[in-house]
């Protein structure tokens, strides 16, 4: 029963999240990981639908949903904030996990606690930073060893974000192919 109330929640945040998703639209998420992920997820419904099933992503989508009630409930943060840009011819497209004023707030997990902040992560608050004019983002990490916060100011370059769209490096990272439902049909797979 709660497996089956589970399972057809995070279907529907999926579905949820997938009509929101505008042809053109180039979203914050897609600058900071593999550009063939977007492709396999357009081409590959199926498989991209079966990822919302994973224990990993059903845990992280409970403690997103949790710590942003208390973030709205304790500071009255805005949970869940869409915001856009044009940027040239591109129309970036994000959406951070919560606002205060002009502090991002960006919930992560992970399953481990080495090497934190992640590359990515960091590149992906100064995105958002430089998407919704934050003076900084607190990005916060929930493991099973440890939970913490980094602050992170910067904000990405236009320049920057540009390089990301046109960059085609497939993957971006060594690690994504270990973890990316589509490495069984990707032929630019990594093994480490």
């Amino acid at each position: 029963m709660i497996l089956e109330i589970l399972s057809d929640w995070r279907l529907k945040e999926f579905e949820e999240h997938r009509k929101l998703k505008k042809e053109g639209d180039i979203e914050v998420t897609d600058l900071i990981r593999c550009p063939l992920k977007r492709y396999f997820e357009e081409r590959y419904p199926e498989l991209h639908k079966a990822s919302v099933y994973t224990p990993a992503t059903i845990l992280g989508s409970l403690v997103h949903l949790g710590l942003e009630k208390i973030l709205s409930e304790e500071l009255n943060a805005e949970i869940e904030v869409k915001g856009e840009k044009k940027l040239g011819e591109h129309k970036i497209v994000g959406r951070i996990d919560a606002k205060l004023g002009k502090v991002g707030i960006e919930i992560k997990t992970s399953r481990g606690d080495f090497e934190i902040p992640y590359e990515h992560h960091v590149l992906q608050v100064k995105i958002y930073n430089w998407l919704f004019d934050l003076e900084k983002s607190v990005l916060v990490y929930v493991t099973p060893d440890r939970v913490t916060e980094f602050i992170v100011e910067e904000k990405a370059k236009e320049e920057e974000i540009i390089k990301l769209i046109v960059d085609k490096t497939s993957p971006r990272y060594d690690w994504e192919c270990r973890y990316c439902f589509f490495s069984i049909l990707c032929p630019n797979k990594k093994r480490k």
